[in-house]
């Protein structure tokens, strides 16, 4: 795994020093001299700065115009010569709220463009996560730009032919998919090995290195390209969120690999008050301006990272074996994060710091932490496996002792199984099957006789007047008539395939698979008669009943019937039986309309 890691990290790094060097050497146009003005309330306009002394303006030192932190809005003047090939503008800084540019000639406004990751993110004239605007001629021109922003004041300019643009985009977003592919590598290899051994640490780990690339991609305007492009609330929101996440979960994995819980309480305590501290910050990012909020999560970055690479620090001096690699892991990232703090402060200027510095530290501290946790995991696994192996020698006459106890109690558990799956399945009462077992076998059967061709007969009888034997004679006895009759229903409809089921209160259902209607309507009548003839001898005295009927065939009804409009018109035929005065039995013709058979 550690050459593994190593070879990535060598990838990475090439990538990202091959990004940069082609940035730097590619055949950008040579920029003319750039001007620039403090306007401190926002308040000047294009028209009064056209006319101002070359005396007014401030000459800008490097093309990078990074300012740090200021409230003020800036003004950016320069002018670009005749040229016989189109030419695109390019600000190397994907955080600027608002850039309003300005093409001027012969002191008349022949374009304005507007762009700023405070707009939505398809209103771009190039979808980039840089802002790259077409030049709006290729006559020469002067270029004003008012740029306003609650981030740091950084405004790199470069002017380019749209092909060797092309080229160098090129080339910056494949080191920087690299990157983002190694975190991505890395997230799915922890969440892995968290699904196979079930350690916490690595699901810790994998959360570290969503945030780190959510930050990342926030800082790199990749996130707002590609991931909330839809959202400019997120946008505003994303680093000092991210930011908080990033220490939250770089705490706990701290805290999981150092094992500070048992090593040093005190600086567990810390590590948790970096959590706590983290948290709030996140939870207020919600509500609070990102203006407020970017300095307190800057300054918090450097308290954190410095506190965490102590830890790391103090447990290595500890003789924690691995602390080492871990410090050493961290120290990098963080160091990176801290030196990328100051810049945003404005107390440093460096570009490359910016947008590549912190990559190949956070890819450094990825894949060594990935290592020291793999190490960690290995040492708790032999442990564990020493201990095992202590254990299971005691276990296994333990274990035969109780194979047998076991063997038996499965045995018992099997037949209780049958028994339940049984009363599950039949009606207390008749100990015939249940509406239950109905609602899955009629569509199981309708299907194998739309299958096979054949038919399927649903009957449905109802006792008639049952309500006045209950209040006649009682429950009890209303009871034994429906135990009585569920016998003589299981003596009559003995046919192979025939099922009976207790439908409901003094209802029945009988399903005939393969049944035909006439042979069907004869069986149901020897029934009723059966029934009607028979005595039902009860605790009260002999009692003389009759029953209804309606029957629906499944090929006698038209359309595609389903199994609910087949039980259902069954249900119309008995109600049609009762209402044309019961003791009798009705055919159901359609799913609307039944009549009696002829």
């Amino acid at each position: 795994m550690a050459k593994t890691l190593v070879r990535w990290l060598t990838l990475v790094g090439i990538a990202l020093y091959w990004g940069v060097g082609a940035t730097n050497v590619s055949a950008q146009e040579t920029m003319p001299p750039i001007y620039y003005h403090i306007d401190a309330n926002g308040s000047q306009s294009i028209q009064k700065l056209m006319d101002k002394e070359p005396s007014f303006w401030n000459v800008l030192n490097n093309q990078a115009g990074s300012f740090g932190y200021t409230s003020a809005t800036y003004w950016f003047h320069f002018t670009l010569p005749t040229a016989d090939y189109d030419r695109v503008l390019r600000i190397g800084y994907p955080l600027l709220d608002s850039v309003d540019i300005y093409y001027v000639a012969n002191k008349e406004i022949i374009k304005q463009v507007k762009v700023g990751d405070a707009q939505e993110f398809a209103k771009r004239p190039i979808d980039n996560r840089n802002f790259i605007v077409p030049i709006a001629s290729r006559d020469q021109l002067q270029v004003y730009l008012k740029v306003a922003t609650t981030s740091s004041m950084r405004v790199p300019l470069s002017v380019w032919q749209p092909a060797e643009l092309l080229g160098d985009e090129q080339v910056v977003n494949t080191a920087t998919a690299m990157y983002f592919g190694l975190l991505l590598g890395m997230m799915v290899y922890n969440l892995f090995s968290y699904s196979v051994a079930r350690d916490v640490r690595f699901a810790y780990y994998s959360a570290y290195i969503l945030a780190i690339g959510l930050l990342l991609a926030s800082l790199d305007g990749t996130g707002y390209q590609y991931v909330w492009p839809w959202s400019e609330w997120l946008q505003s929101k994303a680093i000092p969120l991210f930011g908080s996440v990033v220490f939250i979960f770089a705490s706990l994995v701290a805290s999981q690999i150092l094992q500070t819980k048992k090593r040093s309480p005190k600086l567990h305590r810390g590590l948790q008050g970096i959590m706590a501290a983290a948290g709030l910050v996140f939870l207020a990012s919600l509500v609070f301006p990102y203006e407020l909020m970017i300095s307190i999560v800057l300054v918090g970055a450097i308290l954190g990272s410095s506190f965490l690479i102590f830890t790391g620090f103090t447990l290595w001096r500890q003789g924690l074996a691995y602390a080492r690699i871990y410090t050493l892991a961290l120290s990098v990232l963080l160091l990176a994060i801290i030196i990328n703090a100051v810049g945003y402060l404005g107390f440093l200027d460096s570009f490359f710091i910016q947008r590549y510095l912190i990559m190949l530290g956070s890819a450094i501290e990825i894949m060594l932490l990935s290592l020291v946790l793999a190490i960690r995991f290995n040492e708790d696994r032999q442990e564990r496996l020493a201990v095992e192996k202590r254990l299971n020698s005691r276990l296994e006459v333990k274990v035969k002792q109780r194979t047998q106890e076991l063997e038996a109690v499965m045995r018992k558990l099997k037949e209780m199984n049958q028994r339940l799956e049984v009363k599950s399945s039949e009606d207390r009462l008749t100990k015939l099957f249940n509406r239950g077992v109905l609602d899955d076998d009629l569509p199981l059967e309708v299907r194998r006789a739309r299958r096979t061709g054949y038919d399927i007969a649903v009957v449905m009888i109802d006792i008639d007047h049952f309500k006045k034997v209950n209040d006649k004679f009682g429950h009890p006895v209303g009871d034994e008539v429906l135990v009585e009759l569920s016998r003589l229903l299981r003596v009559n409809f003995r046919r192979a395939g025939d099922r009976i089921y207790r439908y409901g209160g003094e209802e029945f259902v009988i399903l005939m698979p393969g049944a035909q209607e006439l042979g069907c309507h004869d069986k149901v009548l020897t029934v009723t008669d059966v029934i009607r003839g028979h005595t039902f001898k009860t605790e009260r005295g002999e009692i003389k009943i009759t029953v209804s009927a309606g029957m629906a065939l499944l090929n006698s009804l038209p359309g595609h019937v389903s199994s609910k409009q087949l039980l259902e018109a069954a249900d119309n035929a008995l109600y049609q039986a009762k209402n044309s005065g019961r003791d009798q039995i009705r055919i159901a013709r359609s799913s609307k309309d039944v009549s009696e058979k002829p």
